[in-house]
């Protein structure tokens, strides 16, 4: 038993050691919003610093790991986490300072900062002229440690609260409803980053290393994953071929459909990479090969669908995006068509790029763009109802 609480207490010192920047976003983004919930339980309307401070200690967190992946590669510790600090300092102050101001404009920029900082992790020790092997490895040790850490943390949390409850109910404690959503704020973020940093306690070497197919991926992704996409991509094509029928224009949502089948279709081949030169996954090397082909006719009605909606409405930053992850999977399903050594490292990266030229690119971001397009909708509208005069709109009409 003594030894077991050793070798506990030793690979926590190694992840302190190891990952200190991780572990204190993660205890900065979880102690903020237990002060949240601390103050709002409070009544007190002085709260959305706390907001604040979560969201950028919680973006902090994947990109402090993908910066320690890349100091595992190239060394320059020191001078990554300065540049990730510095980066996290500015995008405190690139939020309003006032919750009046917070308007959903701004969940256009976090959502995408948070997708393209694990983007980052996916790729950012890669770059060199390590074998793609080693890459798909590392991510698909990623990928299942991330799966336990969610089981793992789930049980942690659950278990506490019930612990809580239990005491609180048996000892008569009447408990302020604030501490279960204090404690579930402090296990779901710091309790699963030492939780997942615990799976990686010896970093990129380990992740990279070769291993053998896990059997549970195997199965769930030839036997679950790619039948439900076949039935997913008979039912698109089956909706195609009612539009075609009928002479009609795509409904909206079809957009989302056509992505969500791309997305998990690309994920489904990355996952069985390794598998497609072995002689008894015949149908896998058949998926992987058609696959492409099948999203060419779905991304012809995917671009009718966006286009339907733009040219009647403008563009707006969910049109944006649409649009933006259509041209990317465009970019994708011809490089893997046309290029005959073509290399999985191309979908993270080339999601990435497009993911920051959306949020970076002067003039043509996505504020910019949505900004000025429905500044032009506007005007359209109060020119033709004769609601402008003299440059300003005549509210005598």
């Amino acid at each position: 038993m003594l030894k077991k609480i050793n070798e506990i207490f030793g690979k926590t010192d190694d992840i302190l050691r190891r990952y200190p920047m991780v572990l204190l976003m993660s205890f900065l983004g979880s102690l903020s919003l237990m002060c949240f919930a601390h103050v709002n339980f409070n009544a007190n309307p002085d709260f959305f610093v706390f907001i604040k401070f979560a969201l950028v200690s919680c973006l902090g967190i994947s990109l402090m790991f993908a910066l320690k992946m890349l100091s595992q590669r190239i060394g320059k510790q020191t001078l990554l986490e300065i540049s990730g600090v510095l980066f996290l300092i500015f995008s405190y102050f690139l939020l309003p300072q006032e919750e009046k101001y917070f308007t959903e404009r701004y969940a256009f920029l976090i959502v995408p900062a948070f997708i393209l900082s694990h983007l980052l992790v996916s790729f950012i020790a890669f770059f060199g002229k390590e074998k793609e092997v080693n890459f798909w490895q590392y991510n698909k040790n990623l990928f299942i440690n991330i799966f336990l850490t969610g089981v793992f943390t789930g049980v942690l949390t659950g278990g506490v609260e019930l612990a809580i409850l239990a005491i609180d109910k048996l000892f008569s404690f009447n408990f302020n409803e604030r501490y279960y959503l204090e404690t579930f704020y402090f296990l779901s973020i710091f309790g699963s980053s030492f939780i997942f940093l615990l799976f990686n306690e010896k970093g990129l070497s380990a992740l990279e290393k070769n291993g053998t197919y896990p059997v549970i991926l195997k199965f769930f992704t030839q036997y679950i994953l790619i039948p439900l996409l076949l039935i997913y991509a008979v039912i698109l094509y089956l909706y195609s071929a009612k539009i075609l029928i009928n002479w009609e224009l795509p409904r909206g949502w079809v957009s989302y459909l056509i992505l969500a089948y791309s997305v998990v279709g690309i994920l489904a081949l990355l996952l069985v990479h390794p598998l497609k030169h072995e002689s008894t996954t015949s149908w896998v090397r058949i998926f992987s090969k058609i696959f492409y082909f099948t999203l060419i006719p779905l991304l012809v009605l995917l671009f009718t669908a966006i286009f339907t909606r733009i040219l009647e409405y403008g563009y707006t930053e969910p049109r944006y995006f649409v649009l933006l992850l259509a041209i990317w999977l465009t970019l994708v399903v011809f490089y893997f068509i046309f290029t005959p050594k073509a290399t999985i490292k191309f979908v993270p990266i080339s999601l990435f790029a497009i993911g920051l030229f959306a949020l970076v690119c002067p003039y043509l971001n996505t504020f910019s763009v949505a900004k000025r397009s429905q500044k032009t909708e506007l005007k359209n509208i109060l020119n033709q109802n004769n609601l402008v005069k003299n440059g300003k709109i005549d509210f005598s009409v």
